[in-house]
């Protein structure tokens, strides 16, 4: 897979959630687009064996200065 260098990075938010847990959690990647951050993120949890519930994504929108919804679609099989 070719990675265009001059494409430029996102920070991504990954709220989630374990199902016996009662607080939720975030994890934080940088990214080309959100595709590449899904994929950061599936390859964390995979490599600890975690089997996170996905509760939402949100993309930094450094010129407004706040967090935005990134649009995930529930019916992906990748996400719990």
């Amino acid at each position: 897979m070719k990675v265009d260098l001059k494409k430029e990075l996102f920070e991504y938010r990954f709220h989630y959630h374990f199902e016996n847990s009662i607080g939720f959690s975030d994890r934080y990647f940088l990214a080309r687009d959100y595709n590449e951050a899904l994929q950061m993120f599936q390859y964390a949890c995979n490599k600890r064996r975690l089997a996170p519930e996905l509760d939402k994504v949100e993309m930094w929108n450094r010129w407004a200065e706040r967090w935005e919804n990134v649009d995930i679609l529930r019916t992906d099989p990748s996400l719990n």
